[in-house]
């Protein structure tokens, strides 16, 4: 670290440091792009897939961004590789975007500081994975970061202009994900602990949360005429009927550093305290108010109930920054040094075996136990089912939406509808079972035995058509069974 200090506030440093980063995140591009044509979707991808092929003003669980950036590419192609352009793309503009903003806050630093931020957040091991599938963190991720970036610029400088495109991006981040809404407490956060509260006195800010408002106008009006079934859905989703439990939180935090990398998340946290303690600095500050708010609210929530890693995606974008600039100024310790390193060799090992199984499976498993089993056979499987409910004027039935995602769009255009009670967004798209009705059930191997779960309680009688057994190589990998269901009994 102290060599490339060298080239601090050079022409020289700078040109080299950004040439760093551009060859980083090309090479993390190429790869994600390599791997991106050669798996099947995943759950979520399935889901967000048909959100493009069903193109709305916004859907059940989510905004209607990845819809939208999905709808872009299936004129060009509905293959998998195609699919998966965005979210090559999106990390890439994310990467830029994240030594755009460490070079405007810490500009009187060595421009290899933002180098090493975008590097920590490159070696999380999610960040490599998100790159490949499109999800909602993605383009919030880019739309969140390019706001920082705006709301720094408009509370120095105080140009309409600043103001104008922070709302926007603000609203663009709305229709990525709902928890956006953080992005707008971290304004006014940020606006507060800066002393700057006057400004909430004059038309700027305002005039940005009304561009933020109209940009979400779809969302909205989309609601308004479901019965605001999504933000019910949310309300409830971070309110569940559960007493908060330690070592659920735990779990999550432990998943995170195990998602992220141990030095990713355990430098995070010791940037983040040593930030809190002295958070004199304005860029402090702003990484701080952006940080914060997503990172309490996934940790309250992971007490109630389960949270995904990817979830605070942003917040450890926002925590790279103070990161590189900590571990910049400890890097003379050995066990700073030792678990740097340790830690990138764990995402680099991990990134790499994971992407070879994309490419060209090699590691041997016992039959139906490999661990990325749920990525292979749903193509498969659903024009297999796709085959077997020809001449039938019903449905195909599974158990839940996770089923229905891959089901859905690998048998498209066939109607899936789902058996659990639960409302979703099939029910919008399909309908939902009626008692009596009868249809041709889908289930995995991982379902086998769990009758409530996999949807064969929900029929007075179900009969077993056909077991499917798709094989990687010469296993078996995974295993579907079809079964003829009559009489729903919801």
């Amino acid at each position: 670290m102290g060599q490339l200090g060298l080239f601090a506030n050079s022409a020289d440093g700078e040109r080299k440091a950004l040439r760093a980063t551009l060859i980083l995140l090309l090479t993390t591009t190429l790869l994600h792009l390599l791997v991106g044509g050669r798996i099947a979707l995943s759950v979520d991808e399935a889901h967000y897939a048909l959100y493009g092929l069903k193109l709305d003003w916004s859907y059940f669980d989510h905004p209607p961004m990845v819809g939208w950036l999905q709808a872009a590419v299936l004129p060009l192609s509905r293959e998998e590789w195609a699919l998966r352009l965005w979210p090559a793309l999106l990390m890439a503009l994310g990467g830029g975007l994240l030594y755009r903003l460490t070079r405007e806050l810490f500009s009187g630093q060595s421009p290899w500081l933002a180098f090493v931020a975008v590097l920590i957040l490159q070696s999380a091991v999610i960040v490599q994975l998100l790159g490949i599938a499109l999800v909602p963190e993605v383009p919030l991720l880019v739309f969140g970061l390019a706001a920082a970036l705006s709301l720094w610029q408009a509370v120095n400088r105080g140009e309409w202009r600043d103001w104008l495109l922070l709302g926007l991006l603000l609203g663009l981040a709305g229709l990525s994900k709902y928890t956006a809404v953080t992005l707008a407490l971290s304004v006014v956060l940020f606006i507060l602990w800066q002393g700057r509260w006057r400004l909430l006195l004059t038309p700027r800010p305002w005039l940005a949360a009304l561009v933020a408002l109209l940009t979400i106008l779809p969302v909205l009006y989309w609601n308004a005429g479901h019965d605001w079934i999504s933000f019910r859905y949310q309300l409830g989703h971070g309110a569940p009927d559960r007493v908060w439990e330690a070592g659920r939180f735990a779990r999550a935090q432990a998943g995170q550093l195990l998602a992220y990398a141990p030095g990713v998340y355990l430098f995070g946290l010791i940037a983040l305290v040593c930030a809190v303690r002295r958070p004199r600095q304005p860029e402090r500050r702003l990484l701080l108010s952006l940080a914060l708010p997503p990172l309490l609210l996934f940790g309250w929530a992971s007490g109630f109930e389960e949270t995904l890693p990817h979830w605070t995606l942003l917040a450890f974008a926002f925590l790279a920054p103070l990161s590189a600039q900590w571990l910049w100024r400890h890097w003379q310790r050995r066990w700073v040094r030792i678990t740097a390193i340790g830690s990138l060799l764990y995402s680099t090992v991990l990134v790499l075996l994971i992407h070879s199984q994309f490419l060209l499976p090699w590691l041997p498993f016992k039959p139906l136990q490999h661990p990325l089993s749920d990525l292979y056979g749903w193509q498969v499987a659903a024009e297999r089912a796709a085959s077997l409910n020809r001449g039938r004027d019903t449905p195909l039935l599974v158990g839940n939406w996770s089923l229905a995602s891959r089901i859905a769009w690998y048998a498209r255009p066939l109607p899936v509808q789902v058996t659990d009670a639960r409302v979703d967004q099939f029910d919008l798209w399909f309908g939902s079972p009626q008692p009596g009705d009868s249809g041709l059930l889908i289930v995995p191997d991982y379902y086998e035995g769990r009758e409530q779960v996999s949807g064969l309680a929900k029929f007075e009688q179900c009969k077993l058509v056909e077991r499917l057994s798709v094989p990687l190589g010469e296993t078996p990998v995974h295993r579907f069974s079809f079964y003829d269901c009559i009489g729903y009994r919801g």
